[in-house]
């Protein structure tokens, strides 16, 4: 196998008077594995070469596609020059960080460990917490020129044989040649996502997340080399959940939730509606652009500290404090209530326990202030038809986005409101 990289090797080796060859990557490759190998070979104590391969899983393949594509996965291939057969070796040993708990999902209580970059880990994490044979773990190939492994794991009892045959056939037809950003890019391609802004999955780097989306008759997909696993479908409600109110008893667990609901419900609307009750900035340009460059101005500054080292994060602050602080209000730039109103808006956006929502609810409070500057109470009202409307119309392979308020499910939405306490069935 001709190929210039320093990390493709070959090995040629004498198997009682003829040549057997190994490929393999070495940046994927465990050396231990490989040496194994080399050992077996050159020792020949079986019967034929399959029998002296020292390696617990021994694969036959004749596709050169196929057998080229598991080398590059960080499997062996040996070839024996006097058999139209090549022989596949599981030898992975990927550089892969540990599986510590996620920076964006921790919790007091309960289990650390949380998803890496390894395809392998992230189904033995959640093998773990589901001891079933019921659990399906479908390996599956996407792509077209720069392929990528992914596994949809599921309960064959309880999933909705429907929706699933539905996923697999949109991931048969996936023939995009840039699937390097991996779960992001295979999310478009399974919803036809389009300019939709609203998350159509949830995403979660925690097994035991993971592992109750599945245990609820759902579908989640590892994507190798990402650390965040989807689940489908999903719901509005679902998305606003966080494993937090579920490591407390169900009293506090229930008030965390209620706080989290009404941090996530002032993020959106508190500007607005302090806008519309105070008239502060309707109809009146000059305050409405005042309101939206507050806004855009935090939003900036969000974006810019993402970027900025943690050396220069401290130098970051300052600069932030000073523009938005007491040197904006002397020089007239803004009031204070607006700095106040726009902060503890912000501050409650982050309580939205989803990134992704937590984004376009901020995008859609910008869009809101603006209607409502510029038409008041009736722009306000017209807002909310449309966006609620449009939320009505969005149904991921056919499961409604607002459920269980539309269609209205009083229980569901109970059990939604209230962390009611675990029983025995």
């Amino acid at each position: 196998m001709d190929n210039p990289s320093f990390d493709i090797n070959k090995r040629t080796l004498d198997f009682r008077g003829r040549q057997v060859e190994i490929d393999y990557v070495s940046s994927l490759c465990s050396d231990d594995l490989i040496a194994y190998l080399v050992e077996g070979i050159s020792l020949a104590r079986g019967q034929t070469l399959k029998d002296c391969l020292n390696n617990g899983d021994v694969k036959e393949e004749q596709d050169p596609q196929k057998y080229e594509y598991a080398m590059l996965t960080g499997c062996a291939i040996v070839k024996d020059q006097q058999e139209d057969m090549v022989y596949v070796l599981d030898t992975r040993h990927f550089p892969t960080r540990s599986i510590e708990e996620p920076d964006t999902e921790k919790t007091v209580r309960g289990s650390k460990d949380g998803f890496n970059e390894n395809l392998l880990n992230c189904a033995g994490l959640i093998r773990r917490r589901i001891r079933t044979m019921d659990l399906v773990m479908n390996k599956q190939t996407v792509g077209k020129k720069h392929k990528l492994d992914i596994c949809l794991c599921y309960l064959k009892s309880e999933v909705d044989q429907t929706m699933l045959q539905e996923i697999l056939e949109r991931i048969s037809h996936i023939q995009n040649e840039d699937l390097v950003m991996s779960d992001r890019a295979l999310e478009e391609l399974i919803f036809d996502q389009g300019y939709n802004p609203f998350p159509l999955v949830r995403y979660s780097e925690r097994p035991d997340i993971v592992a109750t989306h599945i245990n609820h008759g759902y579908i989640a997909i590892i994507c190798d080399t990402s650390s965040s696993v989807m689940m489908l479908p999903t719901t509005l409600f679902e998305i606003l959940e966080h494993v937090e109110e579920h490591r407390q008893t169900p009293i506090i667990g229930t008030l965390i939730r209620l706080i989290r609901l009404t941090a996530v419900f002032l993020s959106l609307y508190l500007v607005p509606l302090w806008m519309i009750l105070f008239d502060k900035g309707i109809f009146d340009q000059q305050a409405l652009f005042s309101i939206l460059l507050v806004e855009f101005a935090v939003e900036l500054l969000r974006i810019a500290t993402i970027h900025t080292p943690d050396s220069l994060s401290n130098a970051m602050g300052m600069i932030a404090a000073i523009l938005l602080g007491e040197f904006a209000i002397e020089l007239g730039l803004f009031s204070g209530e607006v700095l106040l109103f726009v902060a503890i808006g912000n501050v409650c956006g982050f309580a939205t326990p989803n990134y992704e929502l937590s984004l376009t609810n901020k995008y859609m409070k910008i869009l809101m202030i603006f209607v409502t500057g510029i038409g008041g109470w009736t722009g306000f009202m017209i807002y909310q038809i449309i966006l609620y409307g449009y939320l009505m119309t969005i149904r991921p392979f056919g499961f409604s986005y607002l459920y269980p308020l539309i269609p209205f499910d009083g229980k569901a939405l109970l059990n939604f409101i209230i962390r009611k306490p675990k029983r025995s069935s």
